[in-house]
C-alpha cells in the first residue's frame, strides 16, 4: 500500500504540469498553425507525438491511479481495455518518433527528395507509423485466441498483463519488430546524424564555423536528437 501511494504521489506531481505543458505548446500550435504546421512538414510528426502522449495522460493514467489507489480494477472487462490502451500509446510514440529519426535526417540531407514526393514519403510513412500499432494490438490483444480458462487478475498491475506473451511465437515478434527494430532505427540514424554533421563541419572552409544545410537546419537536428535521446533512454534498457 506504501509502495503504491508513493507511485501514484510521484505520478500526479509530474503528471499535472506535464498536462500543463501539453495545453501551453497545443494553443501555440493551434494560433501558429498555418507557420508550424501548413508550411513545415517537420512538425507534423512531432504534433503526432504530442497528441499520443497527451491520450497517455489523459485516457489511460487515470486508470493506473484509480488501480495504485484502490489495489484492484473495478471489473474484469476494463481490463482489456486498459492493457490495449497502455501496450499502444507508447508504441504509437515510439514509431513516431523512429519515423521522426528518419525523416529528419532525409530533410536535412536530402530534402528535395522529400518534398518532390511528399505523399510517398511524408504522408503515407507517418499514417502508417500511426496506424500500425492500434492494428497489431487490437490482433494481439482483443483478438489473439488465449483460451477458454485464460483469467485476467484484477488485483495485479494491467490485470497481469496481456496473454499473448504466454505465446512464443507472438511474444518474439512483438519484442523484436515493435520495440528492439524501432529503438534500433532511431539509434542508427541518430548516429548517422552526428556523424554526418561532423563530416560536414570538418569539409566547409576553416574560415567558416558550420556550412549553411546544417546552419538552416540547426533546430531540427537539436531536436531530434533530444527527443531521441529521451526514447532511447526509455526504451533500450
Amino acid at each position: 500500500m506504501k509502495q503504491r501511494t508513493i507511485t501514484m504521489s510521484l505520478i500526479i506531481t509530474l503528471g499535472v504540469p506535464s498536462l500543463i505543458c501539453f495545453l501551453v505548446i497545443f494553443y501555440y500550435f493551434f494560433r501558429l498553425r498555418h507557420v508550424l504546421l501548413m508550411n513545415r512538414i517537420n512538425h507534423h510528426v512531432i504534433l503526432c507525438i504530442l497528441i499520443s502522449d497527451f491520450l497517455l495522460i489523459t485516457t489511460e493514467l487515470p486508470f493506473t491511479l484509480s488501480y495504485l489507489s484502490l489495489g484492484y480494477v473495478r471489473s474484469s472487462k476494463l481490463c482489456l481495455f486498459w492493457i490495449y490502451w497502455n501496450y499502444t500509446l507508447p508504441v504509437v510514440s515510439l514509431f513516431l518518433t523512429m519515423y521522426a529519426a528518419i525523416e529528419r535526417y532525409m530533410l536535412v540531407f536530402h530534402k528535395q527528395i522529400i518534398m518532390k514526393h511528399k505523399i510517398l514519403f511524408h504522408y503515407i510513412p507517418l499514417g502508417f507509423v500511426c496506424v500500425y500499432p492500434f492494428g497489431i494490438y487490437m490482433y494481439l490483444i482483443l483478438s489473439f485466441p488465449c483460451g477458454s480458462n485464460y483469467e485476467h487478475d484484477v488485483a495485479a498491475l494491467l490485470c497481469g498483463g496481456a496473454c499473448y506473451l504466454n505465446d512464443m511465437v507472438q511474444s518474439i515478434y512483438d519484442t523484436v519488430v515493435d520495440t528492439m527494430l524501432p529503438a534500433f532505427i532511431i539509434l542508427i540514424f541518430s548516429l548517422m546524424m552526428i556523424g554526418h554533421v561532423i563530416v560536414r563541419k570538418h569539409m566547409v572552409s576553416p574560415s567558416i564555423p558550420v556550412s549553411n544545410t546544417l546552419q538552416r537546419n540547426r533546430r531540427m537536428i537539436l531536436q531530434l536528437l533530444g527527443i531521441s535521446s529521451m526514447t532511447l533512454m526509455t526504451w533500450m534498457p
